[in-house]
């Protein structure tokens, strides 16, 4: 263990032996943080995933440069099918730890599989289509959703407690008891897995106990026994008859009888029925050929718009990852995340990474690239806004008004609740000669900020007087 204060390797003392630091709580803060994810570990060991995953987060909290402990976190995520965290993680972890990292092997192997990258994509797709479906009341559809992410991606757990709920709600408790033990032998230990699954017991428990005690009864049929040596010979009781040679005749004779009713009478009906039935099979052939011949063309048709889907969703999976040789958001959400580990003072570098990502890319990412976007850019908002405001005033003093005006409208665009940030926007459009714009900005002043002082020094320098 090193030195928090001057990275010296510390002793068994309380104290830093190289510059005095009070290494006390420090230390025992690391301790616990290694216990943790020991404690996570051993959890992992045996299946109890979700012990694991509040284990590792507990360990975190106490020290985020934990890399041992980020890096298991990912995998255990990953193992319940939450790639999107795992990656996050990850990422994470790669930029505390940029050299000897295995998380950086992870991220490399999973960009370098397109197929499992397509497998990922493909389940979260459907997944959140599954929900879309329960949103919309329309179970039967999410149900038919999600065995597909199943049979993609078995190990994502919310699926499968997803759908036992469904199973639940039609009453299906079988199946639900039989999704809820797949989901255990996953993770063992997942406290809404086994809430679920107590429920379902308890009903087919109630069940068992209304349809036990029906048995059903053995009829019994009237038997004789006798004695044979030491064996007892059982065996049932029927009248011995007598067959007499005239039954014998008589026998014959009947059976004569029957053959020639069966060729004069039976036989003839037989053929016509049997080949009515051929005439009828062979129209139901000839329909099925008929049938399946169309099928095989909506089959083509569908092959060829599924083959165009896949093309379109590797040329996605490119511009995510970055395998078609653009940057994409993911890089610049990196970008931003360094810039804020290295420096956390450099909000405007972070703003500008951050100013990369459109809205329309938020739209649709993940809700753990989201958070972590709205964190960094609260945390560097307000920061930048200082920043733009310092330069853009030294630019006014240097009477260079265009770099006014861009870090005004930078800082403008970040905090829209400051009249201050207006008025030195107008100023710097006035200064620079722009006396149109100037007057419209004081304008917005006034309507917006009526009550303020900067509305009413406002008045004071349009130059065309105001309708």
């Amino acid at each position: 263990m090193k030195c928090y204060a001057c990275g010296n390797r510390l002793s068994e003392h309380d104290f830093c032996t190289a510059c005095g630091a009070d290494v006390g709580a420090y230390k025992k803060i690391m301790k616990t943080s290694n216990a943790l994810y020991n404690d996570g570990l051993e959890k992992a060991r045996v299946r109890d995933l979700s012990g694991a995953v509040s284990a590792l987060r507990l360990s975190l909290k106490y020290n985020k440069r934990n890399i041992q402990a980020r890096n298991l976190l990912g995998l255990i995520y990953f193992e319940m099918g939450e790639a999107v965290s795992a990656l996050s993680e990850w990422v994470i972890s790669k930029n505390l730890e940029g050299t000897k990292n295995i998380a950086d092997d992870y991220i490399r192997e999973l960009q370098s599989n397109p197929t499992q990258l397509d497998t990922i994509n493909q389940t979260i797709r459907k997944y959140n289509q599954a929900l879309n479906y329960c949103h919309m009341d329309s179970q039967d559809l999410a149900i038919i959703q999600l065995k597909k992410v199943l049979s993609i991606n078995q190990n994502l757990i919310v699926a499968h407690q997803l759908l036992a709920l469904l199973y639940i709600t039609g009453e299906e408790y079988d199946k639900a008891r039989q999704t809820l033990i797949r989901a255990i032998r996953i993770d063992s230990n997942n406290t809404t897995t086994l809430s679920y699954l107590k429920e379902v017991e308890r009903v087919l428990k109630e069940r068992e106990e209304k349809e036990g005690g029906k048995k059903k009864q053995r009829g019994t049929g009237e038997v004789y026994s006798y004695v044979s040596g030491n064996e007892t010979i059982i065996q049932p009781d029927y009248a011995k008859e007598k067959i007499g040679f005239s039954s014998i005749i008589n026998i014959v004779i009947g059976i004569v009888v029957g053959l020639a009713i069966c060729w004069f009478l039976v036989l003839p009906a037989r053929i016509e029925k049997a080949t009515a039935e051929n005439d009828e099979k062979f129209i139901s052939v000839s329909e099925q050929l008929t049938a399946e011949q169309a099928d095989k063309e909506m089959v083509k048709e569908q092959l060829a718009e599924s083959q165009q889907e896949v093309r379109d969703l590797q040329q996605q999976i490119d511009e995510m990852t970055g395998n078609a040789g653009t940057v994409t958001i993911n890089d610049y959400l990196n970008q931003a995340c360094t810039i804020y580990l290295e420096d956390p003072d450099n909000a405007e570098g972070i703003m500008e990474a951050l100013g990369n990502i459109s809205p329309e890319a938020l739209s649709e990412v993940s809700s753990t690239f989201s958070n972590l976007y709205s964190k960094l850019y609260s945390a560097a908002g307000l920061h930048a806004v200082k920043q733009y405001m310092d330069k853009g005033r030294a630019a006014m003093r240097s009477s260079d008004y265009q770099v006014a005006i861009e870090q005004f409208e930078k800082a403008w665009a970040l905090d829209s609740s400051d009249s201050d940030i207006l008025m030195n926007l107008a100023h710097a459009y006035r200064q620079s000669g722009d006396t149109q714009k100037a007057d419209e900005l004081y304008i917005q002043l006034m309507r917006d900020f009526p009550e303020s002082q900067n509305a009413i020094d406002a008045e004071g320098y349009i130059t065309t007087p105001v309708g």
